[in-house]
């Protein structure tokens, strides 16, 4: 199959994926006891009560599955236009339409175009356009509002804050509040370039009310003075990312009596009193009874030494979100976190597709290609022992298409 081949058939339609999952959906039959969700927090100052665990909705799902998140408790629902093509905001939707369901749920969408993941608004993309990405999201989504509209993916690219301040933007999300059909703007980051700079940035403009940062055990440097500044001035944080890339094969080493590192993982988030909650990707029933048994709970001696354990493991080969400490070694300007970051959906969660469109949506001159040739010097850039040069290599492997 030539390269061309393969890249388009990465783009299965949406139809076939939504009949694909309503077949499933069809064979699921309901738990015989189903856990409730524990805990409800205050979005910074918005007055909006959330579930301390969201369903990340990047993932195929279908309206059995999102009906019974909501019957656990579940209230809070992250997507994006560029989640599945649109597909994702529509699954929503289907379920949405349902007014009474509707208002019982917060809903967060991003502000970008319809398509594959990446498709951001540029700075200075005219209000007009700002304002029909956003229409078209409350179309999918069969709602008269969007609770949260967050800029998406501040940091993905080098010199972004700008994105967050651009008059444009704010003049069409303004626009889109007088007619009610925005309530509050948001931000989401997971690096690789920055992040905290412009989080903080984001807290400091007074145009957001709440962020979601990718926030795990494995820490961040310096993203928990940006939590408690956060804090500080009333804007809410919601966390992502919380499982630091655990391989869902792995999970099972990983699990005693008392806890598991999913759980352990969750109450580790929980522990720090500046965030209200966290999302995560729920494909299925399974996933939503196992994660949302972590609601309401605390962090214990045993979660920690679960943690730790894992973390020893996993310590220097984990590719830190958010962390670009490696990426001026490279003297070809290679994409080194986001390759790292397609990789990772290819090898610990399985989803080639995604991997393969992230990683050719790159420009050619900054993906992997390159690093075959290359003496290495990211060898020893990172700081936390990962073996950049050995991993460019194996990834190049995987996702190069020749």
């Amino acid at each position: 199959m030539q390269r061309r081949d393969f890249i388009r058939s990465m783009g299965l339609s949406a139809a076939a994926l939504s009949s694909t999952a309503l077949n499933a959906c069809a064979q699921q039959k309901p738990p015989a006891k189903a856990v409730k969700i524990q805990k409800y927090a205050e979005i910074g100052k918005t007055g909006l009560q959330m579930s301390d665990i969201g369903m990340g909705c990047g993932g195929e799902f279908t309206p059995y599955v999102l009906d019974h998140a909501i019957t656990v408790g579940i209230n809070y629902f992250d997507t994006a236009p560029d989640y599945g093509d649109g597909e994702s905001e529509m699954g929503l939707g289907r379920v949405f339409k349902d007014k009474a369901k509707r208002e019982k749920c917060i809903i967060v969408t991003k502000l970008c175009a319809k398509g594959p993941y990446g498709v951001h608004l540029d700075v200075n993309t005219p209000t007009a356009k700002v304002i029909e990405a956003v229409e078209g999201s409350l179309k999918r989504l069969n709602t008269e509002y969007i609770d949260f509209l967050q800029v998406h993916a501040i940091g993905e690219r080098e010199n972004d804050v700008p994105r967050l301040t651009d008059a444009q933007m704010l003049a069409g999300v303004q626009k889109l509040k007088e007619q009610g059909k925005v309530r509050f703007l948001g931000v989401s980051s997971h690096g690789p370039h920055c992040m905290e700079d412009c989080l903080t940035a984001a807290i400091d403009s007074g145009h957001f009310a709440m962020f979601m940062p990718a926030f795990n055990f494995m820490k961040f440097k310096g993203l928990g003075d940006v939590l408690k500044k956060a804090k500080e001035k009333g804007v809410g944080v919601v966390a992502m990312k919380a499982l630091a890339g655990a391989k869902q094969e792995d999970l099972s080493r990983f699990k005693t009596k008392d806890t598991s590192l999913a759980e352990a993982a969750f109450k580790w988030v929980f522990s720090h009193p500046e965030v209200s909650g966290l999302v995560i990707t729920m494909k299925t029933v399974e996933d939503i009874d196992t994660y949302a048994a972590a609601s309401g709970k605390r962090l214990t001696a045993k979660d920690q030494g679960m943690l730790d354990r894992y973390s020893e493991e996993i310590w220097s080969s984990y590719c830190r979100t958010g962390c670009s400490d490696c990426l001026a070694s490279c003297p070809h300007g290679v994409a080194i976190a986001d390759i790292l970051r397609c990789d990772m959906y290819y090898t610990a969660y399985r989803d080639q597709g995604k991997a393969l469109r992230g990683y050719y949506r790159l420009p050619q001159d900054v993906r992997a290609a390159v690093c075959a040739q290359c003496a290495g010097p990211c060898a020893n850039a990172c700081p936390y022992g990962l073996a950049v040069q050995e991993r460019m290599r194996d990834a190049a492997q995987r996702l190069c298409l020749v």
